[in-house]
């Protein structure tokens, strides 16, 4: 498939899992059946598998691409404070702006439409934008202890076991001493990594309710225009500044343009932010980048 249908397949899954949700086919609790499936299951064993067959002779260029996240997390997260500031919220209001701004879904939806419209290459590189997207979480998380109050250390496993990250860690070590996992092993996981796709978008699908972004428009629409356009447009900055091109270039500036991540959602409840705001700000983004994600991928 090329680029076009790749992201019209992945729309329609999307769509269909929407449309189970409205029939009463699958309820929105089933969401978090499939994500537990997709979180724990499928999309560690691509990562693991994208780790272990990846070329780490590039490991530099692949930890920049860590940084170009940060760097672009920083100034999102940056103008959203400014604007909270001038509009005269409250500390936490503030925070749940500022914390979708920074934060993108770089693996939960990032990882399959890369790996559709980019290959295995494009995922590996996938992966390690994300590691960026991680380590802004714990930033946020010290942040947050310190403001709040808070157990530090809950922040610290949840960051270290979480199960993509293990699968890149396990998947590195693994390619770096040169063992063979075996015909029986490599089929299960590539069995078990074909299911990501699917049940994230269906999770997605299932997870979109536009009545509750109403009470929350003008926020949301904000941090949509900052997760959608303005931190494509900072990324592709900082690629011109770096000289890069072909699929390094293609798929930060992707995964850059990702909507606001379901993490920013876990520091809501975690320190008592405005929870419904921080949903509110996630479903949006997250239903109008079905129309910008495949936008930067056209224009790429």
């Amino acid at each position: 498939m090329n680029s076009n249908e790749t992201i019209i397949a992945i729309i329609l899954m999307i769509v269909l899992g929407y449309i189970c949700r409205r029939t009463g086919f699958l309820k929105p609790d089933d969401t978090q059946t499939l994500n537990k499936i997709a979180l724990y299951i499928a999309i560690p064993s691509l990562i693991f598998l994208a780790m272990y067959q990846a070329d780490l002779s590039e490991i530099n260029t692949l930890g920049t691409i860590s940084l170009v996240c940060i760097t672009v997390a920083f100034i999102c997260g940056l103008i959203a404070y400014l604007f909270t500031l001038s509009q005269g919220y409250s500390s936490k209001t503030r925070w749940s702006i500022v914390t979708t701004s920074a934060m993108c879904n770089a693996g939960f939806l990032g990882y399959p439409v890369v790996l559709g419209v980019y290959g295995g290459a494009g995922l590996i590189r996938a992966v390690f934008y994300d590691i960026g997207n991680t380590i802004i979480f714990v930033a946020f998380g010290l942040l947050f202890v310190f403001m709040y109050g808070g157990n530090f250390q809950s922040i610290i496993q949840r960051s270290i076991l979480f199960p993509p990250m293990l699968a890149v860690i396990l998947g590195i070590l693994v390619n770096l001493s040169g063992l063979s996992l075996g015909f029986v092993v490599s089929n299960v996981l590539e069995y078990l990594s074909g299911a990501a796709i699917p049940l994230i978008m269906l999770s997605l699908g299932l997870s979109l309710e536009f009545s509750k972004v109403k009470e929350y428009w003008g926020a949301a629409s904000f941090v949509s225009a900052i997760r959608l356009l303005v931190a494509p447009l900072i990324a592709l900055f900082v690629i011109f500044i770096l000289g890069w091109s072909g699929l390094d270039r293609a798929v930060t500036v992707v995964e850059a343009g990702m909507p606001s991540a379901m993490l920013s959602l876990v520091l809501a409840i975690t320190y008592d932010l405005d929870v419904n705001l921080s949903a509110a700000c996630i479903f949006l983004s997250t239903t109008l980048s079905m129309i910008s994600i495949p936008v930067i991928i056209l224009i790429l």
